[in-house]
């Protein structure tokens, strides 16, 4: 009976080493495979564009698609202050709603004029 729970708790260690040892080649292999891609994706210095080509490629993009979106929100705000403002009944309230439209009135204006003058100061560059 000791000697087949001996051969036993032998074999059950066995695999466990055997577990330990496959899951370290799969972390080792993980690692490399990260190591590789990582380098493999980095732009050397020969291929590489200077970093500011980059950051003026992204606040291009972000600043085009702000412009894209802003008139539209402010004419949502400058809509909901005048739906306020006519349904309000208290005149303070309709005088902070009034000026509320107001400032998204000039606002939108402009965001009208800003969008067509970076378009023609992006083309002079």
């Amino acid at each position: 009976m000791k000697k087949v729970f001996f051969k036993k708790q032998q074999n059950e260690v066995k695999k466990a080493s055997g577990i330990k040892k496959a899951w370290g080649k799969v972390v080792c292999k993980t690692y490399m495979a990260g190591a590789i891609a990582t380098l493999s994706l980095t732009p050397t210095v020969a291929g590489a564009e200077a970093p500011s080509k980059y950051v003026n490629k992204i606040s291009d993009s972000l600043f085009g698609e702000i412009l894209k979106v802003a008139p539209k929100v402010v004419l949502v705000v400058m809509g909901w202050a005048l739906l306020m403002y006519f349904i309000s009944g208290d005149d303070h309230k309709k005088s902070k709603y009034k000026t509320t439209a107001g400032i998204a009135i000039i606002g939108y204006l402009i965001l009208l004029v800003l969008k067509p003058l970076m378009a023609w100061m992006g083309g002079l560059v």
